[in-house]
């Protein structure tokens, strides 16, 4: 145990967990563990939680949280030795320990290795290194957490709330019971930890072990939960590991029971808990093989599990769309006559000429394709997202083929409006590793001009991205830019593209590709925390949804972002597109021309362009009676739009003064070459990009007066006091 050097060749994958385990069982290495989940699981803040306080859970250095469950059920196959170590056996442990598992880590890494020089010798480069169950094995075991702690809590009673009489009867409490004794758990460690600390203080280096700070009893989760004795104890037994030596724990992969009962009881009537987030995600898990293995109430069990996964996703819908726009169980037919079902949607939402499409499954992914198995990890992607994207797909051609007659789940006919967009989600109920990485390489669907790239993800990213995206039009700009990016974004778990998102708008631009490293979530992962958990700290990660704050598009985006007419929606995705530095400048634009129109009771305008986007907006402010005001508006963007070989251009009709929003409207259609256009642009001034806009908010209310038999400047070819030199027109 006194060296730590690597190995000078590699070495096979079962003879380097064979020896970590026999160093886990070694005596008093339970402060080792201990030692590895406070530096590497706790996280210590001042007044307030900062991205710098969680700096260290995105260090490469850390051992993440499976790798530490490897330890803890290591361990647990010997006897427990809660003897102190000397320092320096202890400082061997700690160095071995960490040399193991990186040993280990290069050893899963093997695989793709392999894959990667097979597929540099193919010479016709068709062979996509990727797909292999056995490379697969190392993003599984090192991919990001799917859930936060808070969600696996909270989710549980929603979960479980319809076997309640079962969990009652069979294990002596329910759903809601266990969450509150949990969460009591939790709260006492927080200030135990705390309390251990300090405790240190004073004592020598020879003394020091952070164990008592993972430790609690019966009582104190009595006292933090409000809960009788008898419930409490009855949570425990059924979260505490068995003390049978976890005998099926003989290979990585292998079920390890130190996951599924993460409480270890000791003989003084004191419980362990290392690590908060595995009691909360077995609670999460767990229940359901207690109700499975019971063959009476399997079918019950299974049946409910489905149903949790649609109802919640539906409910978070309905927080951003409302209640009227969100179905459920919606039925297809082939004809009006509803003789035959083509299909269903679990849940359909229609918003303006936007739908989309959600397929909830309850698939897992198996210990057999952990294990490396190719023909079962297929099988378990083809259940748990690849049927779910089909029917999402089928569903979503449906919906544009003006074919088939949609119902309610009251047998009321649906009316489908025109649709311009559709956004089809496959969502998971489960945690299902690496469930990005394997999108990426399993998926298969076909898109449309309207039918969008689909979403894969789980039931925690819809309750994160409802929670934070909760109107209608941030959540639709999401999926659109989302859809955009396509296979063009890698990350680890869909929460990261989301925190990419809220930092800093998710438009690759000129970009063809971007990597989203995990800290780029930090502030998403403070929010949360203070959400959820009640922590101090920011409730609204910095960025998009605080740089509109007091500016003329923030204004905008506030007034029309609930509205589901299909020119407030067209207008809105946009304008939410534009970056921080353009937001702000476009701005202060807005701002000239809406006051230079309120002073001078004149027309005033403002043209930007996005070459990246292939696309501008014009605003106007004016007085003018609507009719008037919204041909002026239209033709003045039919023009820009022409003059830039734009797809697409939005157009904006504010009040003078207040810049309250008349109305607003999105020309998209292919450029082709018109020579009326070409004749009717051919002195238009150039539209300026958005970073040249600072010249024209100078000039905003100094523009030269036009005169009467001039062209009129909206690029009609009339004379201008045959067109627009009206009172309140153009300057």
């Amino acid at each position: 145990m006194d060296s730590v050097s690597p190995p000078l060749f590699p070495r096979p994958e079962q003879t380097i967990f064979d020896d970590l385990a026999a160093l886990c069982v070694s005596p008093g290495y339970i402060h080792a563990i201990a030692h590895f989940c406070f530096r590497d699981h706790v996280v210590g803040f001042g007044d307030v939680l900062r991205g710098k306080d969680y700096a260290k859970l995105f260090s490469f250095d850390r051992l993440i949280r499976t790798e530490i469950s490897t330890l803890i059920g290591l361990m647990l196959r010997g006897q427990r030795d809660l003897a102190l170590p000397d320092q320096k056996t202890f400082q061997q442990y700690l160095g071995r320990t960490e040399a193991l598992l990186k040993e280990l880590h290069e050893a899963l890494n093997e695989p793709a290795k392999a894959a990667l020089t097979a597929a540099m010798a193919d010479p016709t480069g068709s062979t996509n290194p990727f797909t292999g169950a056995a490379l697969l094995r190392e993003p599984i075991f090192y991919g990001a957490e799917s859930a936060y702690a808070s969600q696996y809590r909270d989710l549980s009673v929603l979960k479980y709330g319809r076997d309640d009489t079962w969990l009652t009867t069979n294990k002596g409490f329910s759903a809601e019971e266990a969450q509150k004794a949990i969460t009591a758990i939790s709260a006492f460690l927080s200030d135990n930890l705390l309390k251990s600390i300090k405790s240190l203080k004073g004592l020598p280096p020879e003394q020091w072990t952070m164990m008592g700070g993972f430790e609690f009893t019966a009582a104190d989760v009595v006292t933090g939960s409000g809960l009788g004795l008898a419930t409490v104890d009855a949570v425990l037994a059924a979260f505490c590991f068995p003390d049978d030596g976890n005998p099926t724990f003989t290979a990585l992969h292998e079920f390890n029971a130190a996951n599924a009962f993460p409480i270890l009881k000791g003989q003084d009537g004191r419980y362990t808990l290392f690590l908060y987030a595995s009691l909360a995600e077995a609670l999460y898990e767990t229940p359901f093989y207690w109700m499975a293995a019971d063959k009476s109430y399997e079918a019950t069990a299974m049946a409910n599990r489905g149903l949790f996964a649609e109802q919640f996703t539906a409910d978070r819908l309905e927080r951003v769309f409302g209640s009227t726009n969100v179905l459920q169980n919606v039925d297809i037919w082939e004809t009006k006559a509803r003789k035959k079902k083509v299909s269903e949607i679990d849940t359909l939402v229609l918003f303006g000429d936007r739908a989309i499409v959600l397929q909830s499954k309850s698939k897992k992914l198996t210990l057999a394709a952990r294990k490396g198995n190719d023909l079962q990890l297929r099988s378990d992607f083809k259940g748990a997202v690849q049927d779910a994207c089909d029917q999402a797909m089928l569903c979503s051609e449906h919906l544009v083929s003006n074919s088939v007659t949609f119902t309610d789940s009251d047998g009321n006919e649906i009316a489908i409006p025109s649709l311009k967009q559709v956004y089809p989600i496959c969502v998971v109920s489960d945690h299902y590793p690496a469930l990005s990485f394997q999108a990426r390489q399993f998926l298969s669907y076909n898109t449309t001009s309207i039918i969008q790239v689909p979403l894969v993800c789980d039931v925690f990213f819809i309750d994160v991205v409802t929670e934070f995206l909760e109107t209608p039009l941030r959540f639709l700009s999401y999926l659109e830019l989302r859809a955009r990016a396509g296979e063009n974004i890698s990350h680890s778990h869909e929460i990261n593209a989301l925190g990419f998102h809220l930092k800093r708008n998710l438009w690759l631009g000129e970009n063809d590709f971007i990597a989203v490293e995990d800290d780029l979530s930090v502030d998403l992962d403070i929010a949360m925390a203070a959400r959820r958990d009640g922590l101090p700290g920011e409730k609204v990660p910095p960025g998009i949804l605080t740089v509109l704050k007091e500016t003329a598009v923030g204004r905008i985006i506030n007034q029309i972002e609930r509205r589901s007419e299909p020119a407030a929606i067209g207008v809105g995705l946009e304008l939410l597109k534009f970056g921080e530095e353009s937001v702000k400048r476009l701005s202060r634009g807005i701002d000239a021309i809406v006051a230079a129109a309120a002073k001078q009771q004149k027309h005033h305008d403002i043209t930007v362009a996005s070459s990246e986007a292939a696309s501008g907006i014009t605003v106007h402010s004016n007085n003018l009676p609507n009719g008037i005001a919204d041909e002026r508006l239209r033709r003045h963007c039919e023009l820009r739009k022409y003059s830039v070989k734009a797809e697409k251009w939005a157009g904006l009709l504010l009040e003078p003064g207040s810049g309250s929003v008349r109305f607003g409207g999105l020309i998209e259609f292919p450029w082709e070459q018109d020579g009326a256009m070409d004749a009717a642009t051919a002195n238009m001034p150039q539209a300026r990009p958005i970073n040249a806009l600072e010249s024209l908010i100078k000039r905003a209310g100094k523009q030269p007066k036009i005169g009467r038999n001039e062209k009129c400047p909206c690029g009609s070819g009339k004379k201008y006091k045959k067109c627009h030199l009206l009172k309140n027109g153009w300057p």
